[in-house]
């Protein structure tokens, strides 16, 4: 989980300071950055390791996706509400995701409405769609790769918001210079 995690969060983090004008760009950053993370994390589990021996592709997609709906989500919380997003999205993902998710285990052997409220947080429906991608040939793989999907809308809306938010002040402040 903290691998999986920490794909995502790392680069948010590192994207939100220096594109901090210019959320649109740390976005489509953090997306390349997530394919070029899933890509590599594939790579390794298929050939040093020998964890994953088929269905490389989709392994490789499940990892960016589930990068890309952590690092989305905290780049919009932090567009929106500075280094307090940032650090709420953070702990939530790190505090709250991680240890719900289940991977260790298994979701169903966390106590009862815990194990379900992690499968709808990034990390706990990464590692479902995971297993389900490297294991089990995408059985079982609609409800985490919705779960990410909406992350990914949300995220998505967070910097929408944040970006008409910068329009309007602008505006306001160009027709208080004037008036």
């Amino acid at each position: 989980a903290l691998p999986l995690t920490l794909a995502g969060l790392l680069p948010a983090v590192l994207l939100a300071r220096v594109f901090r004008r210019r959320p649109w760009v740390a976005a489509g950053t953090a997306v390349a950055a997530a394919a070029a993370i899933g890509a590599a994390v594939s790579a390794l589990l298929h050939q040093p390791f020998g964890a994953i021996t088929t269905n490389g592709w989709q392994v490789a997609g499940v990892v960016a996706l589930g990068s890309a709906a952590v690092s989305l989500t905290l780049l919009g919380l932090a567009a929106l509400f500075r280094e307090a997003g940032l650090a709420l999205g953070a702990a939530v993902v790190v505090l709250l995701g991680m240890p719900l998710s289940g991977l260790a285990s298994a979701p169903e052997l966390l106590p009862a409405g815990w194990g379900a409220l992690g499968q709808l947080l990034p990390p706990g429906a990464t590692g479902r769609l995971l297993r389900s991608a490297a294991y089990f040939d995408g059985a079982g793989a609609s409800g985490p790769l919705t779960v990410l999907a909406c992350w990914v809308v949300a995220a998505l809306a967070l910097l929408a918001v944040a970006a008409a938010r910068r329009t309007r002040a602008r505006t306001v402040d160009a027709s208080g210079a004037r008036g």
